[in-house]
């Protein structure tokens, strides 16, 4: 790898920029592609790993891989890609707007990174990747609004692309920040988060306006990869048309855990799949 583009992982690493987020293009990239996956599933079809040794390469500069055993079947690599049926969704394989929010922050041991890999666009390339950072957005907020962010008012559910096999209340109460004062953590949902009290709604209304002031569209290419701290970054997608002919919108996902020892209860031994949602709720609960 380039100096400079280790150089560039270590400093995001270290001190984030205030946007949450670090942009490489024109990475080497797979000479050829098979379709892409009708069912966002892995592809079996895909018989050359370009793109994942790459997503490898970059993120190990992140922490450990993580991924769940609920979504997308444990991969760590993921295919990120519409599926027919699912077009309004409120998930990653539809393709309406699919609102901001950080990445699995329900579970107990949600990621720190999360990056995506472009490997084929949308043919109309109107699937802009779009995220907001709290860094930026604390300027717009008053005081009362980031202490009652700070409290345990706000009730999360479980992402739909979660595939929990038992009925239960998988929801968790939190606060939306956390940490440092001046540098805050955020886990923050559009859709799936509500407030407990009239205030608290206040806060979280106040949030995403706030959040909405500095949003920054990406527009995700071959060669592209966007890496994003997910614990300071909110991401979105802007919607677009897919065709369903095999040559549709096709990214690749990864997590990291920078404290990957916490998570080792879930995991088990030398393994990088968190255990079902379910019995996560038994032990945590």
């Amino acid at each position: 790898m380039p100096k400079r583009l280790l150089e560039a992982l270590v400093r995001f690493r270290r001190t984030p920029n205030p946007y949450g987020t670090l942009l490489f293009r024109n990475l080497p990239i797979d000479s050829v592609l098979p379709v892409t996956p009708m069912d966002g599933k892995f592809s079996a079809a895909k018989d050359s790993y370009y793109s994942e040794y790459r997503l490898l390469l970059f993120m190990l500069f992140f922490g450990e891989p993580i991924s769940y055993e609920d979504e997308k079947e444990g991969l760590l690599i993921q295919n990120i890609c519409p599926v027919k049926g699912h077009e309004t969704r409120r998930e990653n394989t539809s393709s309406n707007l699919l609102n901001f929010h950080t990445e699995n922050g329900f579970h107990p041991y949600p990621p720190d990174y999360l990056t995506l890999t472009g490997l084929r666009p949308d043919h109309e390339k109107a699937a802009k990747t779009l995220t907001t950072s709290i860094r930026i957005a604390l300027r717009y907020l008053p005081s009362t609004c980031l202490t009652l962010l700070r409290q345990p008012l706000y009730r999360l559910r479980p992402s739909s692309s979660f595939n929990i096999q038992k009925e239960g209340d998988y929801s968790v109460q939190m606060p939306v920040l956390s940490g440092n004062l001046l540098e805050p953590d955020m886990c923050v949902h559009f859709v799936s988060m509500e407030a407990e009290t009239p205030d608290a709604r206040w806060a979280l209304d106040s949030l995403k306006e706030a959040l909405l002031k500095n949003v920054v569209a990406f527009n995700i290419l071959p060669g592209d990869m966007l890496i994003v701290d997910n614990r300071m970054a909110a991401h979105a997608r802007a919607p677009f048309k897919p065709r369903f002919d095999g040559t549709d919108r096709w990214l690749q996902r990864m997590f990291t855990i920078t404290d990957f020892r916490r998570s080792s209860f879930s995991r088990g031994h030398s393994r990088h799949v968190c255990s079902p949602l379910s019995v996560e709720y038994i032990k945590n609960r």
